[in-house]
């Protein structure tokens, strides 16, 4: 059997390189020149743990190769279509989708497995996608087959998740969620068979789920800042209840799933009682604007003209151990600081994107004369700091944590004035 995988970012290429590290034959296919010349050197255009050696063995194997040519779809008796479908003013964009299956359609050999990893609303694949397939003129379930397998996958574990995670396998009939399990089981046993439609409900209430609980603790931790307490040291109470599991606050929430599904399942099930999942959306977009008042409310309180203040930003990424900057709240944050500091300063051990802020390469260099610390990204980096002797750098010792990257008797030990999301004990100074 030979595989091909049309898309090859973060999801496509770790699913590429881990099938043909099994021993299957993979052609990646990508329109973009640069990645599939980078690709067919063995070197990956993505950063993520232990893509870059299984990529470099699977192309010195000749087990994968890569091409902006879709006619290489003929050669394959199994495709994972894994492009992009990006959320829009809130609507889902299904052109690129569509466009590899009226491609894959013109390509599509009998006997062929398809496979959509990319995220879509409930109904696409049978509704959208056979439709298209089917004007090859061959049938579903008996002359070729489709089903929906959404990816799963955090950046920074693609590989372990894509070889031990739960995955869900939802044919659009019995034959093909069963040829799509015979596939699958080759990198991963842990499999769930259902239909397609609710494998594509399940990815997107899954990430629902989890934004409407950050929206959640970021509603806790604005309560706890007028309360005058530690929202963080509640949830841990909170927590070690049985039934209770609250997410943590932040910054804001970012990435390509948190930040887009929940658009999808509302505009996809439009019901009255879908305001609850709108509304947490909201909230969560609000915080990197709430995050930026913390700042410039910190420089305030030391009689720091905000028009001569420099800020320091530490991490871009959106996540903590990821180079990531895909809808991170970062950006917002550094737009609005720059409307009213004088100087924002950028600082990421794994990326060099500032979104217009000054690039800065050690942490100290961020914080030379600066007056306030914004710490955006929980990098582990970050967390290994010595902020005592990081102190006499700074021209105003302040730390404003949106990770609780330190601890606030940590922070106030070192001489800083510390103060952070849901830390309402700051404003009790």
């Amino acid at each position: 059997m030979k595989l091909c995988v049309v898309g090859l970012g973060y999801v496509g290429l770790p699913a590429a390189v881990v099938f043909a590290s099994r021993g299957i034959p993979v052609i990646g296919i990508d329109i973009d020149h640069r990645k599939v010349e980078a690709i067919n050197r063995g070197q990956t255009p993505i950063k993520e743990p232990g893509v870059d050696t299984l990529l470099r063995q699977a192309v010195a194997d000749g087990k994968l190769t890569a091409t902006t040519t879709h006619d290489a779809l003929r050669e394959c008796q199994a495709i994972i279509i894994a492009v992009n479908t990006p959320v829009e003013d809130g609507v889902v964009n299904l052109t690129q989708l569509k466009n590899a299956l009226e491609t894959a359609a013109k390509n599509l050999n009998k006997d062929t497995l398809v496979s959509i990893e990319s995220t879509v609303p409930p109904g696409t694949t049978e509704k959208i996608a056979k439709p298209i397939l089917e004007k090859s003129g061959l049938k579903t379930g008996r002359d070729y087959y489709l089903a929906h397998v959404p990816e799963r996958i955090a950046p920074g574990r693609a590989i372990e998740e894509l070889t031990t995670a739960p995955r869900l396998v939802g044919g659009v009939d019995p034959p093909s969620t069963q040829r799509a399990i015979e596939l699958y089981t080759t990198i991963n046993k842990n499999l769930y068979p259902t239909d397609a439609t609710t494998a594509e409900f399940t990815k997107l209430i899954e990430n629902t789920y989890r934004d409407v609980n950050i929206a959640l603790a970021n509603i806790f931790a604005l309560m706890a800042e007028k309360l005058g307490i530690d929202v963080w040291e509640a949830i841990r109470l909170a927590n070690t209840h049985p039934r209770v599991h609250i997410h943590l606050p932040g910054p804001g929430v970012g990435g390509p799933c948190l930040t887009k599904d929940p658009y999808i399942l509302i505009t996809a099930a439009s019901v009255e009682h879908a305001k609850l999942i709108q509304l947490a959306r909201e909230i969560n977009r609000q915080m990197p604007t709430h995050f930026t008042h913390l700042v410039l409310t910190a420089l305030k309180r030391h009689s720091i003209n905000p028009r001569e203040a420099t800020v320091a930003i530490l991490g871009v990424a959106y996540k903590g151990g990821i180079d990531d900057t895909r809808e991170t709240p970062a950006q917002p944050i550094i737009h609005l600081l720059k409307q009213h500091v004088a100087e924002v300063r950028a600082h990421d051990p794994y990326t060099q994107e500032t979104f217009g802020a000054t690039p800065t390469t050690t942490v100290e260099e961020a914080l030379e004369n600066a007056d306030a610390a914004a710490i955006v990204t929980d990098h582990p980096q970050y967390r290994q700091l010595d902020w005592k002797k990081l102190a006499p750098l700074m021209r105003h010792k302040i730390i404003v944590d949106g990770r609780r990257v330190v601890e606030p008797h940590t922070a106030i030990e070192a001489g800083y004035t510390y103060y952070a999301i849901g830390y309402g004990k700051a404003f009790k100074i």
